[in-house]
């Protein structure tokens, strides 16, 4: 499988983002959904209970939903569970991407499947991933993929993106909140939507601010994120260091 073009290489260090188009093909992507859909079901027995994240404003009472797939908000670190969708993280048509941002040594250190459930799908405020729980030194070593199992739409709550904010590294809380504070008033400028299809995907760097949307629309948003790290990093977390999945490459001594 190919990694990206230099072209597509330079864009991404300069926004510190990508849109790559297709990874999946159509029975690829069947084969993910209906494995999302049935651990969301709550029937995987496999997959802890702790895994499953219900959205908060049906979680306090406030909304109800008309099944429990549909109040899941998010379903976290899937990939150390089951299979398929440790088989999906390393998918050779997303590793030689990762490898090519990353160098031949990744791992996989997170994933996320995002939901957003229609009509009660909540927004996702402007925040960079790498802080949020990602002990890596150094910091700026990390890359998500984001996988479109639905046609993620302006409606639907796409991603957006603040092109270029990965270059000042970790932000303090009061930028952040600024950032989020114009975009809920309408008045942040330069902010991009990612549009894609089932089966796409996107590449963003751990210090990249970006956000999403609430779902207001009839239609799902699920989206596979999986978080990966140069495996040539050091973990700097409390406690002793967790497992991490190599994708490609090889073990580091005294790394992750």
């Amino acid at each position: 499988m190919a990694g990206l073009t230099p072209d597509q290489i330079a864009f991404f260090q300069e926004n510190g983002y990508l849109l790559v188009g297709e990874v999946l093909t159509d029975e690829e992507l069947e084969i993910l959904r209906e494995r999302a859909e049935w651990i969301a079901s709550g029937e995987a027995a496999h997959i802890p209970r702790e895994c499953l994240q219900v959205e908060p404003r049906i979680a306090r009472g406030e909304l109800t939903a008309d099944n429990f797939i549909l109040s899941l908000r998010k379903i976290s670190h899937l990939a150390w569970h089951d299979d398929v969708m440790l088989a999906h993280a390393c998918r050779p048509s997303i590793a030689e991407k990762i490898v090519s941002l990353l160098g031949h040594d990744v791992r996989l250190y997170q994933d996320q499947l995002f939901m957003k459930p229609p009509r009660v799908g909540s927004r996702q405020p402007y925040h960079q991933d790498q802080p949020l729980g990602f002990y890596i030194d150094p910091p700026d070593r990390m890359v998500t993929c984001w996988t479109a199992l639905d046609d993620v739409t302006l409606e639907n709550g796409c991603l957006r993106v603040i092109p270029g904010t990965h270059k000042s590294g970790v932000l303090p809380p009061e930028v952040i909140q600024e950032y989020e504070q114009k975009a809920q008033n309408g008045q942040l400028d330069g902010e991009v939507p990612l549009v894609m299809k089932a089966g796409e995907c996107s590449l963003h760097h751990g210090h990249l601010l970006h956000s999403s949307h609430p779902n207001l629309s009839g239609k799902r948003r699920r989206g596979y994120a999986t978080h990966y790290v140069s495996a040539r990093c050091r973990y700097t977390g409390p406690g002793p260091r967790p497992s991490f999945p190599l994708v490609r490459g090889e073990a580091i001594p005294g790394c992750l």
